[in-house]
């Protein structure tokens, strides 16, 4: 019995033996080593994962560096006070932008330079927290053999740096010189171009702010080459244009007159412009395709309309067509006339320089002979413009007098006036004494007579002015307008109005007011051999002006100067010129409209004492003195 289950054992476990294996038991063995070893490795990988997750849970993960500044380990906010701490420490120092032997020393502030410290903690935090398991233990393995450095870029002020690397360009770039074509009486030659250089601002601005936490503060600036426009073949190309433009004379008929216009003349009436046209393509789809970097320049020549409108007509006189004529205001008795204006007929020179151009470029053998056609000329200003204007009325009148013996002050006093009359000031628009009657001149037909220089009379050309000044000054006080600039003389002249007199000098005091009104002004002057009436035309605005002048204040006795005369007895005075004496006073003006007060207005005058000139005789007295024995 018993051997025979010991036989029975044996034979069932031959024939399991002798059953194939299956599953991993059937693998080789050095494959089923590799399973296990495998297997392991993941195992370990995944508990130290667990295990370094516990390890950073609530901080930056072990060995992660921000911009070279250690955070691993540390919480947010120890890695936010980290940061600010050292990359301020790093950046404070500036960084130098050099190009061959200039430099630029750049500071922080010159940029408002800062870091976002929320964000660059925000990205140390992400560091081995991927969504992804392989990419998360990646990045922990790489920040466990410090390969975890992140960037920490800078911010800075848009403007601000703009402005800096502006700098910089203005000492570094240099534009490009396009081909040109020069005329030099009917020498033809081409000017070569010349590339230029321009900072590469992008490349720049990089290097510029990663330099800020970079040990090597100094940064080459880059450049690129700025490239022409108008090559040098495109020039000669112009040059070979003018050059059939100047090969012989053109003609120019109106009716039976004709103007021959030699290669000089021809030559002074050519102008260039450079224009951008499409690279010609060999087909409607190279054309419709063609990019910017097809764009070809070439340098255009044409008959200038500019420049032919200020030499042609001289050449062609007067005997063409009348000048246009603008309308213009007459006034009377406080009235306002508006005489028409009238059209023009003259040469129409753009229509003359575009036939010009077609003729001059074509074959020389072909006949050089262009028709002169007219048009009509409009005046600058129509009667329809001089009526919207609004010049309708008075709105303020002055008269000084003054003596009619004087000839040369009178004779500046009315060159002035002329010059004066007839001035328009546009709406909102600031009128100012010198900047609308220019210098005083002798070539204007100003004299040498008395004007007060450094608180003395004494001969100037273009004196007597200041009466006009005066005048003026008081046209517009008593309209209301408001008054940027006036100027007392600087002593006391008892026959102006007191406290408001008005000095003006080339280059020195001016008279300044502003046309506030929504109309236009208009400066009308008239005069008689003694006496100047200046008055303000226009929409008059309704002020009411009241005034109140001020006693004299602050008086200052005038000092005596004498001069000793041997023509005059001894003992004798004669007063050359009255003394003057110091003294202020203030002019108050109110400016008044439906009974509410628009504005007050002080002008205060301060008058220096005027000296008392006096010549004091020195001749001995016959009789007087020592006597002698005859």
């Amino acid at each position: 019995m018993t051997d025979s289950m010991t036989d029975n054992s044996t034979r069932a476990a031959r024939r399991r033996a002798a059953r194939p294996a299956t599953g991993i038991a059937a693998w080789p063995l050095w494959q089923r080593i590799t399973l296990f070893a495998t297997a392991g490795v993941v195992v370990v990988l995944a508990l130290g994962t667990l295990a370094d997750l516990g390890m950073s849970a609530g901080k930056v993960h072990p060995g992660v560096t921000v911009g070279g500044v250690e955070v691993g380990g540390l919480s947010p906010d120890k890695a936010a006070s980290a940061l600010e701490k050292q990359l301020t420490a790093k950046s404070k120092e500036p960084v130098t932008l050099t190009y061959k032997d200039k430099t630029w020393p750049i500071k922080p502030a010159d940029l408002a330079l800062t870091f976002d410290y929320a964000s660059l903690v925000d990205s140390a935090m992400s560091v081995g927290r991927s969504p992804s398991i392989g990419t998360s233990t990646l990045q922990r393995m790489a920040a466990w053999v410090g390969k975890a450095d992140l960037a920490a870029p800078v911010k800075v002020d848009a403007k601000k740096l703009d402005k800096v690397l502006g700098v910089v360009a203005s000492d570094v770039d240099a534009a490009p010189r396009d081909a040109s074509v020069s005329i030099e009486g009917t020498e033809v030659k081409v000017l070569p171009s010349a590339n230029g250089v321009a900072v590469n601002r992008p490349k720049v601005s990089a290097r510029l702010l990663a330099a800020f936490i970079a040990s090597d503060r100094r940064v080459p600036v880059e450049t690129v080459t700025a490239s022409v426009r108008v090559t040098d073949a495109a020039a000669q190309e112009a040059k070979a244009t003018v050059e059939t433009m100047l090969a012989k004379p053109v003609t120019v008929t109106l009716d039976k007159k004709s103007w021959e216009f030699s290669a000089k003349e021809i030559a002074r009436l050519i102008a260039f412009r450079t224009v951008e046209s499409s690279a010609s393509a060999t087909s409607a789809v190279q054309t419709a395709s063609a990019t910017s970097s097809d764009a070809k320049w070439t340098l255009e020549v044409f008959v200038s309309a500019a420049e032919a409108s200020r030499t042609v007509p001289a050449k062609l006189g007067a005997g063409i067509g009348r000048p246009a004529v603008d309308a213009k205001f007459k006034t009377t008795n406080g009235k306002v006339i508006i005489i028409p204006s009238q059209d023009g007929i003259g040469p129409d020179i753009d229509t003359l320089a575009t036939d010009l151009t077609r003729a001059l470029t074509r074959d020389p053998a072909q006949e050089r002979v262009v028709v002169l056609t007219t048009r009509t000329a409009q005046p600058k200003r129509t009667t329809a413009m001089a009526r919207d204007m609004g010049i309708v009325e008075r709105i303020s009148t002055y008269t000084t007098t003054y003596s009619s013996g004087a000839q040369s002050r009178v004779n500046n006093i009315h060159t002035l006036g002329d010059a004066l009359d007839g001035k328009l000031i546009g709406p909102g628009q600031t009128f100012s004494f010198n900047g609308y009657v220019g210098e005083r001149t002798a070539s204007k037909g100003y004299q040498e007579a008395p004007a007060i220089v450094n608180g003395k009379l004494v001969p100037q050309l273009g004196g007597g002015i200041c009466q006009v000044g005066t005048t003026l000054f008081n046209a517009i006080f008593l309209s209301g307008l408001p008054v940027k600039e006036r100027h007392n003389h600087s002593f006391y002249i008892s026959h102006y109005p007191k406290g408001r007199d008005a000095t003006v000098s080339w280059g020195g005091p001016d008279i300044k007011f502003v046309n506030e009104t929504k109309s236009w002004v208009m400066i009308s002057v008239s005069y008689s051999s003694s006496s100047i009436t200046i008055s303000l035309y226009g929409t008059d605005p309704g002020y009411e002006v009241t005034s109140k002048t001020g006693p004299f204040t602050n008086e200052k006795p005038f000092r005596t100067e004498t001069i000793k005369d041997p023509k005059l007895a001894s003992g004798m005075k004669v007063i050359m010129d009255n003394g003057v004496k110091g003294r202020t006073c203030v002019v108050t003006r109110t400016v008044s409209k439906g009974g509410a007060v628009v504005r007050t207005d002080n002008f205060k005058s301060v008058y220096r004492p005027k000296a008392q000139v006096v010549r004091v005789g020195s001749k001995p007295v016959a009789g007087s003195g020592t006597s002698s024995n005859n």
